[in-house]
């Protein structure tokens, strides 16, 4: 009997398909030649979704980009200088802390995301999504523990929704 090889295969957005099996970091994964898709990839760290998420809900839901769309960017302040004189075990705990913070402030969201490094979104949907956004921002703005800045901006009439990535990272430069 061979060994078990598992590899990551290149796979189309289905978004129709469910996931299937135990849970998994990767979209595609061949397991003892069995092929399940999993759907977008999580951070391993946080376990919020990963950036591929966010794209996919960006450059898909069509309903969603109708009913209104606002997104939260939230970096955590201090990330570098706590690798750097703590150690990254603790930077990793910093960053888990701000994934449950901002778990905690969007409940309603429609997806929570990590971006990379130390950048997260939040992604809320509806007519009062800008409102919630803004609201959200505030109160991420004034936590001590861990500290974070926040930025948010919302889908322009007429706008795709690929285009808030650019607007939100705008968004978050003017917050410096």
């Amino acid at each position: 009997m061979g060994r078990a090889i598992a590899m990551t295969i290149p796979s189309h957005r289905d978004p129709s398909r469910r996931p299937q099996g135990p849970a998994c970091f990767r979209r595609r994964t061949v397991v003892h030649g069995c092929h399940h898709d999993h759907g977008p990839a999580l951070d391993p760290l946080t376990g919020l979704s990963a950036r591929d998420a966010l794209e996919s809900l960006l450059g898909e839901d069509k309903a969603a980009a109708a009913a209104g769309i606002a997104c939260l960017l939230v970096d955590v302040v201090g990330l570098k200088q706590t690798n750097t004189l703590q150690g990254f075990s603790a930077g990793d705990a910093l960053l888990r802390l701000a994934a449950e913070r901002l778990r905690s402030l969007a409940p309603d969201a429609r997806l929570l995301a990590r971006l990379g490094g130390d950048e997260f979104v939040a992604v809320f949907v509806g007519p009062a999504a800008a409102a919630r956004a803004a609201e959200t921002s505030t109160v991420a703005a004034t936590l001590e523990a861990p500290p974070l800045r926040a930025a948010w901006t919302e889908l322009q009439e007429g706008e795709p929704p690929t285009d808030l990535f650019d607007r939100l990272y705008a968004a978050a430069r003017q917050a410096d």
